[in-house]
Protein backbone atom coordinates (compact mmCIF):
# COMPACT_ATOMS: atom_id res chain seq x y z
CA UNK A 1 0.00 0.00 0.00
CA UNK A 2 1.21 3.28 -0.92
CA UNK A 3 2.10 6.41 0.81
CA UNK A 4 -0.63 8.41 -0.96
CA UNK A 5 -3.46 5.72 -0.04
CA UNK A 6 -2.57 4.97 3.49
CA UNK A 7 -2.52 8.57 4.56
CA UNK A 8 -6.13 9.19 2.98
CA UNK A 9 -7.88 5.96 4.78
CA UNK A 10 -6.14 7.39 8.21
CA UNK A 11 -7.18 10.67 7.82
CA UNK A 12 -10.94 8.87 6.36
CA UNK A 13 -11.48 6.94 9.24
CA UNK A 14 -10.32 9.29 11.79
CA UNK A 15 -12.75 11.72 10.25
CA UNK A 16 -15.29 8.96 10.33
CA UNK A 17 -14.54 7.66 13.74
CA UNK A 18 -12.01 9.05 15.68
CA UNK A 19 -9.43 6.37 15.57
CA UNK A 20 -6.00 6.94 14.54
CA UNK A 21 -3.30 4.96 12.87
CA UNK A 22 -0.02 6.24 12.51
CA UNK A 23 2.90 5.14 10.35
CA UNK A 24 3.52 2.84 13.54
CA UNK A 25 0.89 0.58 12.87
CA UNK A 26 0.50 1.36 9.26
CA UNK A 27 0.71 -2.72 8.64
CA UNK A 28 -2.78 -3.41 10.42
CA UNK A 29 -4.69 -0.41 8.82
CA UNK A 30 -3.15 -2.45 5.15
CA UNK A 31 -4.45 -5.99 6.57
CA UNK A 32 -8.02 -4.32 7.84
CA UNK A 33 -8.22 -2.54 4.30
CA UNK A 34 -7.13 -5.67 2.44
CA UNK A 35 -10.40 -7.73 4.75
CA UNK A 36 -12.28 -5.11 3.14
CA UNK A 37 -11.54 -5.53 -0.17
CA UNK A 38 -12.14 -9.20 0.29
CA UNK A 39 -15.80 -8.61 1.93
CA UNK A 40 -16.48 -6.04 -0.88
CA UNK A 41 -15.46 -8.42 -4.12
CA UNK A 42 -13.21 -6.11 -4.83
CA UNK A 43 -9.77 -7.36 -6.09
CA UNK A 44 -7.46 -4.90 -3.82
CA UNK A 45 -7.01 -2.13 -1.87
CA UNK A 46 -6.48 0.22 -4.56
CA UNK A 47 -10.28 -1.07 -5.97
CA UNK A 48 -11.41 0.51 -2.30
CA UNK A 49 -9.70 3.77 -2.40
CA UNK A 50 -11.33 4.37 -5.83
CA UNK A 51 -14.85 3.56 -4.92
CA UNK A 52 -14.57 5.45 -1.80
CA UNK A 53 -13.05 8.62 -3.38
CA UNK A 54 -16.19 8.25 -6.37
CA UNK A 55 -18.53 7.90 -3.40
CA UNK A 56 -19.09 4.63 -1.76
CA UNK A 57 -22.69 3.49 -1.30
CA UNK A 58 -23.81 3.76 2.52
CA UNK A 59 -24.00 0.11 3.07
CA UNK A 60 -20.33 -0.67 1.76
CA UNK A 61 -18.99 2.36 3.61
CA UNK A 62 -20.57 0.75 6.62
CA UNK A 63 -18.64 -2.82 5.95
CA UNK A 64 -15.21 -0.66 5.84
CA UNK A 65 -16.13 1.16 9.44
CA UNK A 66 -17.18 -2.05 10.57
CA UNK A 67 -13.32 -3.40 10.10
CA UNK A 68 -11.72 -0.43 10.77
CA UNK A 69 -12.51 -1.20 14.02
CA UNK A 70 -10.38 -2.93 16.89
CA UNK A 71 -13.13 -5.85 18.31
CA UNK A 72 -10.53 -7.67 20.57
CA UNK A 73 -12.45 -8.45 24.25
CA UNK A 74 -13.33 -11.50 26.36
CA UNK A 75 -15.44 -11.83 29.66
CA UNK A 76 -14.34 -10.21 32.84
CA UNK A 77 -11.16 -8.48 31.14
CA UNK A 78 -9.30 -7.53 33.95
CA UNK A 79 -11.03 -8.97 36.68
CA UNK A 80 -9.53 -6.10 39.05
CA UNK A 81 -11.68 -3.60 36.98
CA UNK A 82 -14.73 -6.07 38.06
CA UNK A 83 -14.29 -6.08 41.66
CA UNK A 84 -13.79 -1.90 41.85
CA UNK A 85 -17.52 -2.08 39.51
CA UNK A 86 -18.80 -4.44 42.21
CA UNK A 87 -17.62 -2.22 45.00
CA UNK A 88 -19.42 0.76 43.16
CA UNK A 89 -22.85 -0.87 42.55
CA UNK A 90 -22.45 -2.12 46.51
CA UNK A 91 -21.92 1.92 47.44
CA UNK A 92 -24.44 4.17 48.25
CA UNK A 93 -24.47 4.75 44.03
CA UNK A 94 -26.47 1.29 43.68
CA UNK A 95 -29.14 1.92 46.32
CA UNK A 96 -32.78 2.70 45.86
CA UNK A 97 -32.74 2.84 42.34
CA UNK A 98 -31.78 1.08 39.18
CA UNK A 99 -28.15 1.76 38.09
CA UNK A 100 -27.67 2.90 34.12
CA UNK A 101 -24.75 1.73 32.94
CA UNK A 102 -23.09 2.07 29.58
CA UNK A 103 -20.68 -0.32 27.80
CA UNK A 104 -19.03 1.93 25.27
CA UNK A 105 -17.20 0.04 22.22
CA UNK A 106 -19.18 -2.79 23.79
CA UNK A 107 -17.80 -5.44 20.65
CA UNK A 108 -19.70 -8.38 20.60
CA UNK A 109 -20.99 -7.47 24.28
CA UNK A 110 -18.75 -9.42 26.60
CA UNK A 111 -18.38 -6.28 29.18
CA UNK A 112 -21.89 -5.71 28.92
CA UNK A 113 -22.69 -9.29 29.90
CA UNK A 114 -20.12 -9.89 32.59
CA UNK A 115 -21.52 -6.76 34.45
CA UNK A 116 -25.13 -8.34 34.10
CA UNK A 117 -23.56 -11.25 36.31
CA UNK A 118 -22.27 -9.11 38.50
CA UNK A 119 -25.62 -7.93 38.97
CA UNK A 120 -26.91 -11.60 39.45
CA UNK A 121 -24.04 -12.59 41.70
CA UNK A 122 -25.26 -9.75 43.77
CA UNK A 123 -28.71 -9.99 43.94
CA UNK A 124 -28.43 -14.09 44.93
CA UNK A 125 -26.12 -13.05 47.67
CA UNK A 126 -29.29 -10.36 48.63
CA UNK A 127 -28.19 -6.93 47.66
CA UNK A 128 -30.84 -4.98 46.72
CA UNK A 129 -29.00 -3.46 43.14
CA UNK A 130 -30.70 -3.37 39.89
CA UNK A 131 -29.20 -2.30 36.88
CA UNK A 132 -29.89 -1.58 33.43
CA UNK A 133 -27.03 -1.95 30.88
CA UNK A 134 -26.23 -0.37 27.45
CA UNK A 135 -24.04 -1.70 24.91
CA UNK A 136 -22.92 0.33 21.94
CA UNK A 137 -20.96 0.07 19.11
CA UNK A 138 -20.05 1.46 15.39
CA UNK A 139 -19.73 -1.71 14.10
CA UNK A 140 -23.13 -3.08 12.93
CA UNK A 141 -21.66 -6.78 12.63
CA UNK A 142 -20.56 -7.39 15.78
CA UNK A 143 -24.15 -5.60 17.01
CA UNK A 144 -25.88 -8.38 15.34
CA UNK A 145 -23.55 -10.89 16.79
CA UNK A 146 -24.03 -9.75 20.35
CA UNK A 147 -27.63 -9.40 20.51
CA UNK A 148 -28.03 -12.72 20.32
CA UNK A 149 -26.02 -13.45 23.23
CA UNK A 150 -23.94 -16.50 21.65
CA UNK A 151 -20.85 -17.51 21.98
CA UNK A 152 -17.89 -20.06 20.96
CA UNK A 153 -16.57 -22.83 22.83
CA UNK A 154 -13.07 -20.34 22.94
CA UNK A 155 -15.00 -17.20 23.73
CA UNK A 156 -16.65 -18.52 26.85
CA UNK A 157 -13.49 -19.68 27.63
CA UNK A 158 -11.63 -16.65 27.82
CA UNK A 159 -12.38 -15.13 31.48
CA UNK A 160 -15.30 -16.99 32.39
CA UNK A 161 -14.34 -20.42 35.07
CA UNK A 162 -16.17 -23.06 34.69
CA UNK A 163 -18.45 -22.79 37.40
CA UNK A 164 -20.03 -19.51 35.47
CA UNK A 165 -19.63 -21.12 32.56
CA UNK A 166 -22.19 -23.55 33.69
CA UNK A 167 -24.33 -21.13 35.89
CA UNK A 168 -25.14 -18.49 33.33
CA UNK A 169 -25.18 -20.10 29.48
CA UNK A 170 -26.48 -23.03 28.44
CA UNK A 171 -25.39 -25.10 24.97
CA UNK A 172 -27.62 -25.03 21.89
CA UNK A 173 -26.16 -28.64 20.38
CA UNK A 174 -24.41 -26.60 17.74
CA UNK A 175 -21.61 -25.70 19.48
CA UNK A 176 -22.45 -22.72 20.65
CA UNK A 177 -23.03 -21.22 24.25
CA UNK A 178 -25.83 -18.83 24.89
CA UNK A 179 -26.15 -16.81 27.78
CA UNK A 180 -28.92 -16.93 30.06
CA UNK A 181 -32.43 -14.68 29.89
CA UNK A 182 -32.23 -13.29 32.99
CA UNK A 183 -28.74 -12.12 32.35
CA UNK A 184 -29.61 -10.71 28.81
CA UNK A 185 -32.47 -9.30 29.16
CA UNK A 186 -30.87 -6.97 31.19
CA UNK A 187 -28.63 -5.58 27.92
CA UNK A 188 -29.93 -3.85 25.48
CA UNK A 189 -27.88 -2.65 22.16
CA UNK A 190 -27.68 -0.04 20.19
CA UNK A 191 -25.37 1.34 17.26
CA UNK A 192 -23.19 4.85 18.74
CA UNK A 193 -20.13 6.37 17.14
CA UNK A 194 -18.16 8.08 19.99
CA UNK A 195 -17.69 10.90 17.58
CA UNK A 196 -21.51 11.38 17.14
CA UNK A 197 -24.00 13.58 20.42
CA UNK A 198 -24.79 10.98 23.12
CA UNK A 199 -27.83 13.07 24.34
CA UNK A 200 -30.17 10.57 22.69
CA UNK A 201 -28.52 7.91 25.40
CA UNK A 202 -29.80 9.01 28.24
CA UNK A 203 -27.96 9.43 31.11
CA UNK A 204 -26.03 7.01 33.18
CA UNK A 205 -24.17 6.55 36.40
CA UNK A 206 -22.00 4.64 35.45
CA UNK A 207 -19.80 4.55 32.07
CA UNK A 208 -17.51 2.19 30.69
CA UNK A 209 -15.23 3.28 28.13
CA UNK A 210 -12.21 1.09 28.39
CA UNK A 211 -8.94 0.23 25.90
CA UNK A 212 -10.88 3.07 23.56
CA UNK A 213 -9.38 6.59 23.62
CA UNK A 214 -6.41 4.57 23.08
CA UNK A 215 -6.89 4.69 19.39
CA UNK A 216 -8.45 8.29 19.23
CA UNK A 217 -6.03 11.96 19.29
CA UNK A 218 -5.58 13.92 22.40
CA UNK A 219 -8.45 16.26 20.89
CA UNK A 220 -10.87 13.40 20.28
CA UNK A 221 -9.73 12.16 24.03
CA UNK A 222 -11.19 15.71 25.47
CA UNK A 223 -13.86 15.39 23.19
CA UNK A 224 -15.24 12.15 24.07
CA UNK A 225 -14.32 12.49 27.86
CA UNK A 226 -16.38 16.04 27.95
CA UNK A 227 -19.37 14.46 26.10
CA UNK A 228 -19.59 11.96 28.60
CA UNK A 229 -19.41 13.81 31.35
CA UNK A 230 -22.53 15.57 30.29
CA UNK A 231 -25.09 12.68 30.41
CA UNK A 232 -23.50 11.13 33.79
CA UNK A 233 -25.57 11.56 36.82
CA UNK A 234 -24.24 13.42 39.70
CA UNK A 235 -21.42 11.34 41.41
CA UNK A 236 -21.50 9.02 38.83
CA UNK A 237 -18.52 6.81 37.21
CA UNK A 238 -16.41 7.07 34.08
CA UNK A 239 -14.05 3.63 34.15
CA UNK A 240 -11.25 3.52 31.29
CA UNK A 241 -8.99 0.82 30.70
CA UNK A 242 -5.98 0.00 33.13
CA UNK A 243 -3.31 1.67 31.06
CA UNK A 244 -5.36 5.12 29.96
CA UNK A 245 -5.96 8.08 32.34
CA UNK A 246 -7.52 11.43 32.29
CA UNK A 247 -4.31 13.23 33.15
CA UNK A 248 -4.62 16.26 31.11
CA UNK A 249 -7.91 15.25 29.61
CA UNK A 250 -10.52 16.92 31.81
CA UNK A 251 -11.31 18.91 34.96
CA UNK A 252 -14.72 17.34 35.06
CA UNK A 253 -13.63 14.02 36.98
CA UNK A 254 -11.77 13.14 40.65
CA UNK A 255 -9.62 10.17 40.69
CA UNK A 256 -10.96 7.65 43.03
CA UNK A 257 -9.15 4.16 44.20
CA UNK A 258 -11.09 1.57 44.03
CA UNK A 259 -9.93 -1.90 45.13
CA UNK A 260 -6.69 -0.62 43.76
CA UNK A 261 -8.12 0.16 40.53
CA UNK A 262 -7.94 4.32 39.65
CA UNK A 263 -11.88 4.86 38.36
CA UNK A 264 -13.16 8.78 37.79
CA UNK A 265 -15.93 10.10 39.67
CA UNK A 266 -17.63 13.38 38.38
CA UNK A 267 -16.34 15.86 40.29
CA UNK A 268 -19.34 18.45 41.19
CA UNK A 269 -20.40 15.50 44.06
CA UNK A 270 -17.47 13.46 44.34
CA UNK A 271 -18.55 10.91 47.38
CA UNK A 272 -16.87 8.72 49.40
CA UNK A 273 -16.52 5.17 48.50
CA UNK A 274 -14.26 2.92 50.55
CA UNK A 275 -10.88 1.74 48.61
Amino acid sequence: MNVEIFNYFSKFIEKELGIVYSDFNQFQLQARLEEVAKSLSLPSIEAVYEEVRRGMLESRKQVLLDIATNNETSFFRDKSVFDAIQAILLSDLGKNHKVKIWSAASSYGQEAYSVSMILSELTAQGHAVNGQILATDIAERVLARAKTGRFTQLEVQRGLSAPFMLKYFSTDGEGWWKINATEKQRVSFAKQNLRQSFVSLGTFDIILCRNVLIYQSVEGKKDVVDRMAQILNPGGYLILGSGESLLGLSQNFESKKVNNVIVYQKAALASKLVA
